[in-house]
């Protein structure tokens, strides 16, 4: 089954349309609440808590105060909220309509309408945005989305200005064996084709990402510790959050000391500059 832009559409729209029956105090996001849910592990955030962590750091990293910021594969917006609320520009690019509409509502939550706009579209045409016009883009597990349309990594590219910064957290997929398991969770879990998981980020597309930037830095994490996928939902347990953490410490030491393994890690965040 070939998925198409339209079935990935639908799979999405159902699945964000729960968001739009929260109260208003449930949607507000910003930096100090984002930082909050990572820190809980009752939240679902938890579990990525490192990669968020690190991508909170990357974006953060130069003033986005008055920058003109993409959101690119939205989803709910937490990131371009949070960025928003730090005074940046933002523009919210999903495919799904109805993850639009989530957006703009948290916005107007949050008390930043005033600097955010959505853009429902199929991200293989960003037609709608000049040439140059941003100066951070920004795609939360969204790259590996969109690959597989034609024209989108152009797309992506023509939009950021020279010297931006393009900033992904995405799962990695050098790893058969993770790949295999991802594999087999989706098909226990009953998952969704139009779910659109089937690409997953790659040293192949770093390897295009590079060919069209002046460079793009990797930090690959969680080796051992991808395990913590077994412990979906159980976070609050002390005992599990110290299970977690040793295999965490246990990957910083094989990392430093054999630094290609990181090529096998389950999560990567890519600083690329254009």
């Amino acid at each position: 089954m070939r998925i198409t832009p339209d079935l990935e559409q639908d799979f999405y729209d159902a699945a964000y349309s729960q968001f739009l029956n929260l109260p208003e105090s449930d949607l507000v996001c910003n930096r100090q609440t984002l930082e909050a849910d990572l820190a809980n592990p009752a939240q679902p955030i938890y579990e990525r808590r490192r990669l968020y962590l690190a991508i909170m750091q990357a974006l953060l990293a130069e003033p986005v105060a008055g920058r003109a910021v993409l959101d690119y594969g939205c989803g709910t917006g937490d990131w371009g909220l949070m960025l928003a609320a730090e005074g940046a520009n933002v523009t919210f690019l999903d495919l799904s309509p109805v993850a639009i509409q989530v957006t703009e509502r948290r916005a107007a939550a949050s008390g930043v309408r005033d600097r955010v706009r959505g853009i429902a579209r199929d991200a293989s045409d960003l037609s709608c945005f000049r040439d140059e016009e941003f100066d951070l883009i920004y795609g939360s597990a969204a790259v590996h989305h969109t690959l597989k349309y034609p024209g989108a990594l152009e797309e992506l590219v023509r939009v950021l200005r020279p010297g931006g910064r393009l900033v992904l957290a995405e799962t990695y997929g050098n790893n058969h064996l993770l790949n295999m398991a991802r594999r087999l969770g989706w098909k226990l879990r009953g998952q969704a084709e139009e779910q659109g998981e089937e690409i997953v980020f790659s040293d192949a597309h770093v390897r295009m990402l590079r060919e069209r930037m002046t460079k793009v830095d990797l930090m690959p994490m969680n080796l051992l510790a991808m395990s913590k996928r077994l412990f979906r939902g159980r976070f609050e347990s002390a005992a599990v959050r110290g299970v977690v953490g040793a295999l965490e410490k246990l990957d910083s030491v094989v990392l430093r000391a054999a630094p290609p393994l990181g090529r096998y890690c389950g999560e990567v965040v890519v600083v690329g500059r254009k």
